[in-house]
């Protein structure tokens, strides 16, 4: 797997070296300039999406056809895309992540680390889960034809996830949120009484998230459980790619 890895690794950088840089420079940027952290979390999905590409690249040269004359497993072969996707992933999150070390929101103080953290994680498990998805289709309709077939299959998600929401009470959803960090108490000024008054609502702040620690077991266990997914993806990519005619 290691020369598998080495090989898509050195087709990208050749290919697509100069589009890195400008990737890097654009998005660094204007994080910096705009005072937007969204561009530091999107680099982990901008960096991960050249694995399509390396499957691309596979499919427009017939490299599987040659590859199945070398003395490699195809779990080999599947894996070394997976492997180039993660370390991919990785590299936009310890950029992001060293990045925001000199963020200006940072440095001001009007943003926290914990912040730029959850955020990262948050931007890295939905890469994960987008990849986990795009690739087995990637595999099964080729490059192509899977970009309708993701977006068909983020349109069921979302469905599904409206539909959850929608069966759900409005008590049951202020329980989730409470139980969450989204939801609880705060001190609002009454002018009629001229004084603060506790009352429950709903946070719309990270910062106030952050304080609760249900808070940090979502994103963790999301984190985690986005790892698992991109596992099962390989399982379900070996199988498919097993049963291909090249």
């Amino acid at each position: 797997m290691k020369g598998l890895f080495y090989k898509d690794w050195s087709v990208l950088i050749g290919q697509y070296r100069k589009n890195l840089l400008l990737i890097l420079v654009v998005y660094l940027g204007m994080a910096y300039l705009f005072d937007m952290p969204f561009m530091l979390y999107a680099l982990v999905f901008m960096l991960g999406i050249y694995t399509q590409s390396a499957l691309s690249f596979d499919e427009k040269s017939h490299w599987d056809t040659y590859a199945h004359t070398l003395p490699v497993s195809q779990a080999a072969i599947v894996g070394s895309k997976y492997l180039l996707g993660l370390c991919a992933m990785l590299s936009g999150f310890g950029i992001g992540l060293v990045a925001f070390l000199f963020f200006p929101g940072i440095v001001r103080g009007t943003m926290g680390m914990d912040e730029a953290l959850v955020g990262m994680l948050v931007a890295t498990a939905l890469a994960l889960v987008y990849f986990s998805l795009s690739l087995p289709l990637s595999y099964r309709f080729g490059s192509e034809g899977a970009r309708t077939a993701v977006m068909v299959a983020i349109l069921l998600l979302a469905v599904i996830g409206m539909t959850v929401t929608v069966l759900l009470s409005p008590e049951q959803i202020q329980t989730i949120q409470r139980f969450f960090g989204f939801r609880g108490p705060a001190e609002i000024w009454d002018s009629t009484r001229e004084q603060s008054v506790v009352m429950e609502v709903e946070y719309g702040s990270l910062t106030q998230w952050v304080r609760n620690l249900h808070f940090w077991f979502l994103i963790c266990g999301g984190t985690v459980f986005s790892v698992f997914l991109y596992g099962a993806s390989w399982v379900v990519s070996l199988a498919i790619y097993k049963h291909k005619q090249f």
